[in-house]
Formats: structure tokens, sequence, C-alpha cells
């Protein structure tokens, strides 16, 4: 059994299978944002629930560590973690200060404008060819992302235009990955990924671990697992197929994220949302579409 499915899931796509990919990202996404909000809701400030968060993140890989003796963890390219240290240090800052400051979903509905980025992003850095269907999509995304943000009738709100800075940050994450890491591991990338995090926010807040309440130590197992999730999910989505394809994954956030925000904080998103966030998944949609003879 495990054969064949093996062979069904080498028989898709490299783009079906990196937006699979993504979307089991989106889902490790919405429970990392889910778990992030309730902890910063008794009182922890953005930078110590990412620096807890790199933290139990690298308590997770130790073990790994030890096994191996570092070796899978060995890098082959310092200087591309150099470079995504920059990127990811402003992102997840960003996502993590938007969640603290909007509703669930409309966080996440800016956060996930990071596909709509890869497209140019993808031509100019990448030297990718998308097909017409993708530029429509990018147009009717955005579309979407103003329909959300209401232009004019108190719009470009602080926290949105930090989660839309903190999606274009995680689409040169993307590129980066994409462009230097061929010939780099999963789990290396992981962890200078969350070294570069641990280190930040750890000058930020003097290396102390904030106090976490006892009825909330159930979370904590969650965010290593799905802040791990994301990554791998991610490193391999963009092996597979193009950088501005595979992130058309990302549309499921918009189903995850509500439904946790309402399950979670009794968060009920307005109409104009869904007319916006529905733009969104049908920009994100044209961008998946593979016209015939152009699928890889």
């Amino acid at each position: 059994m495990q054969k064949s499915l093996k062979n069904r899931w080498d028989a898709l796509s490299g783009n079906t299978r990196g937006v699979l990919l993504v979307i089991l990202g989106m889902l490790c996404w919405a429970v990392l944002d889910s778990c992030n909000k309730q902890l910063m809701s008794r009182g922890l400030a953005p930078k110590q629930v990412l620096f807890l968060q790199a933290t139990l993140v690298l308590l997770l890989l130790l073990p790994l560590a030890i096994l191996t003796r570092g070796r899978a963890m060995a890098t082959r390219n310092p200087r591309l973690h150099l470079i995504r240290a920059l990127f990811i240090v402003t992102s997840a800052w960003c996502a993590a200060w938007a969640v603290a400051h909007l509703p669930l979903a409309e966080a996440s509905a800016y956060l996930m404008t990071g596909s709509l980025f890869m497209l140019p992003l993808g031509v100019m850095l990448l030297g990718e060819k998308p097909h017409g269907l993708r530029w429509l999509g990018v147009g009717v995304g955005f579309c979407g992302v103003l329909v959300i943000l209401q232009p004019g009738v108190d719009a470009f709100r602080l926290a949105a235009l930090v989660a839309l800075l903190g999606a274009f940050m995680e689409s040169m994450l993307g590129v980066v990955l994409k462009k230097y890491s061929a010939d780099e591991k999963a789990i290396a990338v992981l962890t200078w990924s969350q070294v570069a995090c641990w280190l930040t926010f750890g000058l930020f807040t003097g290396f102390s671990l904030p106090t976490v309440p006892w009825d909330l130590w159930w979370l904590l197992p969650l965010v290593a697992l799905s802040a791990s999730g994301i990554y791998l999910a991610y490193f391999h989505a963009y092996r597979a197929g193009d950088a501005s394809a595979v992130e058309a994954g990302s549309f499921s956030l918009l189903l995850f994220s509500p439904a946790l925000g309402y399950v979670f904080f009794n968060e009920v998103p307005a109409l104009v949302f869904w007319l916006g966030a529905g733009l969104l998944v049908a920009g994100i949609a044209l961008v998946i579409i593979e016209p015939k003879g152009r699928a890889t």
C-alpha cells in the first residue's frame, strides 16, 4: 500500500505535489497562529512568543542532532542561511505582530498574499516564465486584498501593512530557498532558520523564556511541531515545482484560519472579508491553472 501511494504521488505533476505540500504547510501555519494568539492574549509579547517558539523547535531537533552528531544539521551553503536570516526574522515578527492585533482570519488573508508577490519575484529573480492566467490571477488577487483593506475606511491600519510586509518577506524567503537550496538538506534549513530567530529574539528578550500559564502548556508541543511543519512542507514544495505556482496552495489558509478563529476566539469575519477572500482565492486559482501542454 505504501508503495502504491508513493507511485500515485510520484505520478502527480511537480506543481501539483508542491501545491499539496503548501496546503499542509498552511494547516500548520493556522495551528501555529492560533497557538501564538492564545499565548499573546495571556500577556506574552510577540518577541517573547517568537523566542519561545524557536527554543521549542530547537529542543525538538536536539535528539536528532545528538544521534547524527550534528551531521543532519551540517550546511553546505552558510551564505544561504545568512541571507535567509534577515528575511525570516522580519517575516516572523510581522506575522506574530499582525496576529496579535488583527482577527485571525484577516491576518491570514494578508499574510497569504505572499503567493501573489511570488509571481513577479519569480520572473525577476528566478527566471520563471509564467503563462498569462497567472498574471490575471495576481491582478484579481490584489483586488481581493483591496476589498479587505477597504481603502479610505480606516483601511491602511498599521497591523494590515505590517502583515503585508510579512507576506513580502515570506515570498523573498521562497526566492532564496528556490534559488540556493538545491543541494541543502531540509533539516539544515529548519535548524539554521530557528537558530537565527533564537539569537535575534533572544537578544530582544535578554534570552529569558517567558512564563507560560499552566493551562496553556499543552500548546507547547503544538507550537514546536507546527512551526517545524511549515518549514519542511515549504522546503519540499519549492523543490517540487515552480515557486510562483506552488504558492497557490496558500489559499487554504482562508479555510483553516477562520475555522480556528471561530472555535478558539469566537471571531466571525464580516461579509466584506468573505467578498475579498473570494476574490483572493479566485486569483490564486487562476495562478494554479496549467494550460494544456504547460504542466510541469
